[in-house]
């Protein structure tokens, strides 16, 4: 090989810098990509708008960060944020709040008094109400959050959004059904026909609920249509549901609304029931396919997904 001039080499560097973008040599330089630079490439490639007004944006840390790893979670809880740092990631890409709240911010969100409105609403305050004394919680947390440097990123809005729908895929994957899955439509699935309470020995086992689970229907009804609802459910999506399905399995919804409806539904000779395990426990596999999808639009670093788990247990 022949040896390059000190002055070929200067044109061809400045050629180079020339055609490549700034970004491009900056990440080339540092070998890193900003957790800006990955919201930015969610956004492109989710598909469809962005919504203006949305809970998804950066609720921690600084976006200029440079991304080490990507963690996926429901909900990032102190535990998941400690499994994080383990694994040496510190961008958290998140379903749920941060911050107990939808304010999602690192105090208490103020409370929001009801005085003499018209029909029953809150009558505006004269003058702003004060800010809640800081909570050792939310202290604690955000502390934790500042220590290690870490970056949250919510993915909420949007991601339930993209079609097909990522929760109920990451549900039907989780228990095993995905070839019985259409793949426009994993929010329905029809199974080799079983008993209710057979099938919810099945969804325990495969989610690990610990004691977040609760049933509507007869244990011996025989089940083969499932429709999945993920998350939080309003009556609508109940009524939309039921009529094609034998049983709904859903994370949460109002006890007066569709689980009423379902029990007087079996009070009336109707053979349907309802599966309830949990808002954070039916949206978790939903954030397991997107740690997937994520390694095929960052592949500069590593995705992976963090279980919340369920949060409650169940008395002996």
């Amino acid at each position: 090989m022949q040896p390059i001039s000190r002055r070929k080499f200067v044109a061809l560097t400045a050629a180079g810098v020339a055609a490549a973008p700034l970004a491009g040599i900056a990440r080339s330089i540092s070998g890193a990509i900003t957790a800006q630079e990955v919201a930015d490439r969610i956004k492109k490639n989710l598909g469809g708008d962005w919504k203006p007004e949305t809970v998804d944006t950066f609720k921690a840390g600084d976006p200029s960060t440079a991304v080490t790893g990507i963690v996926t979670t429901a909900l990032p809880s102190l535990d998941v944020l400690g499994r994080a740092v383990k694994e040496g990631a510190n961008l958290i890409v998140t379903c749920e709040p941060t911050f107990f709240a939808k304010a999602d911010t690192p105090a208490p969100p103020v409370r929001r008094g009801f005085g003499p409105g018209a029909a029953g609403r809150a009558a505006p305050p004269e003058t702003p109400p004060s800010p809640p004394p800081s909570d050792p919680v939310f202290s604690a947390k955000d502390a934790f959050l500042r220590k290690h440097n870490l970056v949250v990123w919510r993915l909420s809005d949007h991601w339930r959004l993209r079609t097909p729908d990522p929760f109920s895929q990451g549900l039907v994957n989780t228990l095993g059904w995905s070839k019985l899955a259409g793949a426009d439509d994993p929010g329905h699935v029809s199974i080799a026909e079983t008993s209710l309470d057979v099938l919810v020995s099945h969804v325990k086992k495969s989610l690990k609920s610990r004691g977040g689970m609760r049933i509507v229907g007869d244990p011996q009804l025989r089940v083969r249509k499932v429709a999945f609802l993920p998350g939080s459910t309003p009556i609508q999506a109940s009524l939309a549901a039921l009529p094609d399905a034998d049983v709904i399995i859903a994370g949460e919804v109002r006890e007066w609304e569709s689980v009423e409806y379902v029990r007087d539904t079996v009070a009336l000779g109707g053979k349907k029931a309802l599966i309830l395990v949990g808002r954070i426990v039916s949206e978790d596999p939903g954030m397991q396919v997107c740690a997937q999808w994520l390694k095929t639009i960052v592949p500069e670093v590593a995705s992976m997904w963090v279980p919340v788990s369920d949060p409650y247990w169940r008395p002996i």
